[in-house]
């Protein structure tokens, strides 16, 4: 008999930033996530079909949360002890919406307290919108996270800022470079810069998306000139959108050769460290 995949579990990342931080304290608290369109539009069923826009979406995609769970990953801005905190916990399927000064929530259980400024969960606050499925980033991690299942020993699980410093080790660690700089400091838009073994300078970019390899490496072809070599780290994947003149290295392979050494393997471990409180 085919057996039908089972579906991958709904992860979505949400901010609060209301205007009444009483009311994000409130939702903090509570462990409730919540949206208010229906305030903002005076208020309306909670049908999503009754809505347009923006609006619709994210009603969409909490009736889908609602309906089917989701592991969430969910912000409150003034409201936790530290601005990188944020809460993780599975909205349960079946659940029922529950109102709070009109805004409609949804119950987080298994709540707990992450810090944001380390690992992956950096990389998942929302994207122009307060509410998004956030699972083309975690990957699955975030479910495992809240599961208590141990975190994936790759590239992936690094806070994308991490991505950098470990190319910025790595440049230095594989002889690329002799010294490197903050390239922003030097150059607009710029990752590394460096001084290589030859007398040769180095920039560099380092992304761990695909959608930003083309305008990365725009970037770093206005710069080319006789005496300066132009790399690009980003995921294997990617490789055939890197353009000609700009020699490309995976991010996969970067963190391949660091955790094999000693000195590589300590900065990996601290960059995987997730505190709770």
């Amino acid at each position: 008999m085919l057996r039908m995949a089972k579906p991958a579990i709904l992860e979505v990342t949400i901010t609060h930033n209301l205007p009444d931080k009483g009311e994000v304290k409130q939702l903090f608290d509570g462990r409730l996530i919540a949206i208010d369109w229906g305030r903002e539009w005076g208020w309306k069923p909670t049908d999503p079909a009754k809505y347009e826009g923006r609006a619709r979406t994210d009603l969409t995609l909490f009736h889908k949360m609602k309906d089917q769970g989701a592991a969430v990953i969910a912000a409150y801005k003034g409201a936790a002890a530290r601005p990188s905190d944020r809460l993780v916990g599975w909205v349960v399927a079946g659940s029922d919406f529950v109102m709070l000064n009109g805004l409609l929530c949804l119950t987080l259980t298994q709540p707990r307290i992450v810090d944001a400024s380390v690992s992956f969960l950096g990389n998942l606050a929302p994207r122009s919108c307060t509410v998004q499925p956030c699972h083309d980033r975690a990957k699955g991690r975030l479910a495992g996270l809240i599961l208590g299942t141990a975190i994936e020993r790759s590239v992936w699980s690094l806070h994308h800022h991490d991505v950098e410093w470990l190319v910025t080790n790595h440049l230095v660690r594989a002889g690329l470079c002799s010294t490197v700089w903050s390239g922003g400091r030097s150059f607009e838009n710029i990752d590394h810069a460096g001084y290589g073994p030859r007398g040769r300078e180095v920039l560099a970019q380092t992304t761990v998306s695909a959608s930003v390899i083309a305008d990365k490496a725009a970037r770093l072809l206005e710069l080319r000139n006789p005496n300066r070599d132009l790399l690009m780290f980003g995921p294997e994947s990617a490789r055939a959108d890197c353009p000609a003149g700009i020699a490309y290295h995976a991010i996969e392979a970067a963190f391949a050769a660091m955790d094999a050494t000693p000195e590589g393997r300590w900065l990996i471990d601290r960059m995987l460290s997730i505190g709770a409180s």
